[in-house]
């Protein structure tokens, strides 16, 4: 039976929450470590917009908008996020930690299937019928009620994570995007109340955030047999943390990370499986890739796509080159991309945007 840290921080400030994820993935598979990984539940305060890794940064939304952006780490899709919504992370030594001890004995697109069942098996336990239909969605009677994606980084550590509509639902996108996304650079599809669920309607009940993290926790516990043991930062992980903050989350640089790039002046966009998969990028002597940007709603581990960005510089701008480079590196079983279909759907957006 393994043993898990329990962390439960409502009201977190963003950059301090991205900090705490990034700072456990880089320990968690130290062998100093008593217990196998870490499950942290938190809110955040406000209207959040929760960009995933690889959206573009909206443009300078107005200083009098009521709305916050932040960026997971992980890929996928826009959602609400803040007030009445629940996030939860586990972070894992790799994909496949709580099945075997073979890092990759899960295949990618196996990892949301095996560890949504802690989530589903959670809301079972107050009466709510979830359901994993596929993709990304956690759905009650085909009404969405979270979102789950994840991140592998460069050691092979595992970031799990979910949002959960706990008062308010997904169908408050449409307000956040117009409040600081006027242009449409997310390109994100809008949800009705008939679509959307919160744990309040299915319920009855307006829980806590503590309430949620313990339904999570029994959810868990009760789906891979797990232990958790309450966790409280030590002196010496605050301040890794906070240096981590610093370091990494300090100013905008992580939200900017992708932005609309006036030097990138070829673009396509392709509807894909989890919405839209966008090439920004420019040529040289209209013959080979200069420079090129992913932009969209995929779920991919990133060290995955800086590899590809940096390797398809000066490549040939003709599909084969582009898809030999893409296949490549996506053979590698540490590699993913879901959300986008075949592979060679890399190679076709990208050729399209080179099209006259």
């Amino acid at each position: 039976m393994h043993t898990l840290d329990f962390i439960v921080q409502p009201g977190i400030a963003p950059r301090a929450s991205l900090a705490e994820d990034t700072h456990f993935l880089h320990v968690v598979g130290r062998p100093s470590r008593t217990r196998l990984g870490v499950l942290r539940v938190y809110d955040f305060a406000g209207n959040v917009l929760s960009l995933g890794r690889y959206h573009l940064m909206p443009e300078q939304p107005p200083a009098s908008a009521d709305v916050h952006i932040h960026r997971r780490q992980s890929g996928g899709r826009a959602i609400p996020f803040g007030d009445g919504f629940v996030g939860m992370t586990l972070v894992l030594p790799h994909r496949s930690a709580l099945f075997s001890d073979a890092p990759f004995a899960l295949a990618p697109y196996q990892v949301m299937n095996r560890y949504v069942r802690g989530i589903l098996d959670a809301c079972k336990l107050v009466g709510v019928p979830a359901f994993y239909p596929g993709r990304d969605f956690i759905t009650v009677d085909r009404r969405i009620l979270g979102l789950v994606s994840f991140e592998v980084d460069q050691a092979g550590a595992l970031l799990f994570e979910t949002i959960i509509a706990n008062q308010r639902d997904f169908s408050l996108l449409a307000h956040l995007l117009d409040g600081v996304d006027e242009h449409g650079l997310v390109n994100a599809e809008m949800l009705t109340p008939a679509e959307t669920t919160c744990l309040a309607r299915e319920t009855g009940v307006e829980l806590v955030t503590a309430e949620v993290a313990d339904m999570l926790r029994r959810g868990y516990e009760k789906q891979f047999d797990l232990t958790f043991a309450e966790h409280a930062l030590t002196g010496l992980e605050e301040r890794a943390i906070e240096a981590t903050a610093a370091h990494e989350f300090h100013d905008d640089r992580w939200l900017q990370q992708r932005r609309l790039r006036p030097d990138l002046e070829h673009h396509a966009s392709e509807r894909v499986q989890l919405g839209a998969f966008e090439a920004h990028f420019s040529l040289e002597q209209n013959r080979f890739i200069k420079e090129i940007v992913f932009a969209g709603d995929f779920i991919a581990n990133s060290p995955a796509i800086a590899q590809l960005e940096r390797e398809l510089r000066l490549c040939p701008a003709e599909w084969r080159a582009i898809d030999a480079v893409a296949s490549e590196i996506f053979a590698r079983p540490e590699h993913f991309i879901l959300g986008i279909g075949r592979t060679r759907a890399i190679a076709d957006t990208i050729c399209r945007g080179i099209a006259p």
